[in-house]
């Protein structure tokens, strides 16, 4: 056995698998023509030594990283126009250690995990190896983010380069955040300790996003961040406020603002809670800047990823439409990343709310199916409170286990105290469970977090019935008038405001609300699911007991 520092360079052919079902001798022949005519040949003439071949795969190792790179450039240019081949490709700087029969190694290791979140036509390289790079080859690779990639201790920053114009690399370019120092006034002890406090709880949690890179900044002199995050504590009296604002560095533009309130006898308090709001607001502006960032790339060119962010900037556009084609994105990245936690439950979400928006049932395998991929993700990935909140709403909604729901809401709350989604699953699970005290008193939670968030109006619909059902008329019609005015045409909205207003007497305005609702038609609302009321209830409501057309 013996131990050796090289280039290792990861090659697979996309899609294999499936061309194999379709047409046997077709993928057999693309895996020769790379190997004869194309990758081998071209990795051979750089000095490459091919360790390993894995029928649409190849690990090459090179002792030089400008022929490693300049192998994996030139293999994809060749490619960029073939109608049947795309290569996703990785690289790393590590340990190979190769006895008689196979080769091992955590390079080799890094290297493969790196490849599943490589993009098809592209090619994902470790921050390590990056690093080595000469000016000439390193100014192709964009920042791709960190990824925690599975069986690994530590987190692997990784940068990417797809064959693309000078202009469509700049576009691609991960965003940054340059996190400044908090100001304060007056500038005290307490309150300088506090600003210290909230700038590192921002940086914290700002960098468990993807789509984004954080920079934690000492001082306000210029960054070559995207954006610059700026926070000011204020203080008078009894009273105190955290001021917050998002500014674009190329031109000055502010893209988004907000403050929050307290007591200034309780400045960590105020801190604590302003770092779990901003953090929450600023996750829908990351989602946008990432989608932004992809706008122009074909879904066949994007990688698990960025995949992965289109489908959540679908999500936010709640439509059935969007969530379909989400749906489609993430059988895409699973195809190349089959082990990611997020991408399975973003799979499960997206196949579950137009069910749920269309009051059907999933047959039985697709049943099956979510609830597995549910268990799956959450097991890959037990960490993510976003896995642990999915996996509640397949219980909840789909299973119908409640107390399952309940142990997954408990463990997303122990991971992160103030996420709102767990809010909403809890609301949810208890709305399905008729404790509408314990139902509103999460969703009430989960409206107060929801300020931006275009699922506010899915949040105050439930809200809204729990409210009646517990007896306060006054708040229900509030908050199911809220939801009519952000979604002006949903029937089901207007169902329930006229159910509500005839409930409390108030007929004329009742009959006008039904008039509304009479002229809207009944198509599907992903903000609008089934609430999976008592037949009664529903019933009077006027709500669908059959399937509605998306």
């Amino acid at each position: 056995m013996r131990a050796r520092l090289a280039v290792i360079l990861m090659a697979d052919l996309v899609g294999y698998t499936s061309a194999m079902e379709a047409d046997q001798s077709l993928a057999i022949e693309l895996v020769r023509e790379l190997r004869d005519k194309l990758l081998e040949p071209e990795a051979v003439r750089r000095g490459g030594e091919i360790l390993k071949r894995m029928g649409d795969g190849w690990i090459i190792a090179f002792p030089s990283i400008s022929a490693a790179i300049e192998t994996a450039q030139f293999v994809q240019i060749a490619l960029v126009d073939h109608e049947k081949i795309r290569l996703r490709m990785a690289a790393h700087l590590g340990e190979i250690i190769q006895d008689e029969t196979d080769i091992y190694g955590t390079g080799i290791n890094i290297t493969a995990r790196l490849q599943t979140e490589a993009p098809p036509g592209g090619v994902m390289i470790s921050e390590d190896l990056k690093r080595q790079l000469d000016e000439k080859l390193s100014a192709g690779f964009s920042d791709a983010g960190t990824y925690d990639l599975k069986n690994l201790a530590n987190p692997v920053n990784g940068f990417q380069w797809r064959p693309a114009t000078q202009r469509e690399k700049e576009h691609t370019e991960l965003p940054s955040i340059a996190v400044e120092p908090v100001t304060s006034a007056p500038e005290t002890r307490e309150t300088l300790e506090v600003c210290a406090d909230l700038q590192e709880q921002l940086v914290y949690s700002l960098s468990r996003r993807t789509g984004v890179r954080v920079i934690a900044t000492d001082s306000m002199s210029e960054t070559n961040a995207t954006y610059s995050l700026r926070c000011r504590l204020r203080c008078r009296e009894t009273e105190a406020r955290i001021s917050a604002s998002l500014t674009r560095l190329g031109d000055g533009q502010v893209t988004w603002s907000r403050f929050l309130n307290g007591d200034s006898e309780d400045l960590f308090e105020l801190s604590d809670r302003a770092a779990e709001q901003l953090s929450d607001d600023l996750r829908l502006q990351i989602n946008a800047f990432d989608g932004d960032r992809l706008n122009d790339i074909p879904d066949d060119q994007l990688s698990p990823s960025e995949l992965r962010s289109r489908a959540a900037m679908l999500f936010y556009r709640a439509t059935v439409e969007g969530y379909n084609h989400a749906g489609k994105l993430l059988e895409r990245a699973l195809r190349l990343d089959p082990e990611n936690g997020s991408g399975l439950a973003m799979w499960c979400e997206a196949k579950l709310y137009p069910l749920e928006a269309c009051y059907r049932e999933a047959d039985p395998d697709l049943r099956t199916r979510i609830i597995e991929s549910a268990n799956k993700a959450v097991q890959t990935a037990p960490r993510s409170d976003y896995c642990w909140y999915t996996r509640a709403q397949v219980r909840a909604r789909l299973a119908g286990d409640l107390n399952g729901a309940r142990k997954d809401i408990d463990r997303i709350f122990r991971l992160n105290p103030s996420y709102v989604l767990g809010m909403e699953a809890s609301g949810y699970t208890e709305f399905i469970a008729g404790n509408w005290e314990a139902a509103r008193k999460s969703l009430v939670e989960a409206v107060d977090r929801s300020t931006e968030d275009p699922f506010l109006p899915y949040r105050l619909y439930p809200l809204s019935i729990a409210h009646m059902m517990a007896g306060d008329q006054q708040l229900a019609l509030e908050a199911i008038s809220d939801a009519t005015e952000m979604r002006p045409y949903c029937r089901h909205f207007w169902l329930v405001k006229a159910w509500i207003l005839r409930k409390s007497r108030m007929h004329s305005k009742a009959e006008t609300a039904a008039e509304r609702a009479e002229t809207l038609s009944e198509k599907a609302d992903i903000l609008a699911q089934n609430l999976h009321l008592p037949d009664p209830i529903r019933e009077d409501i006027g709500l669908p007991g059959d399937p509605i057309q998306a």
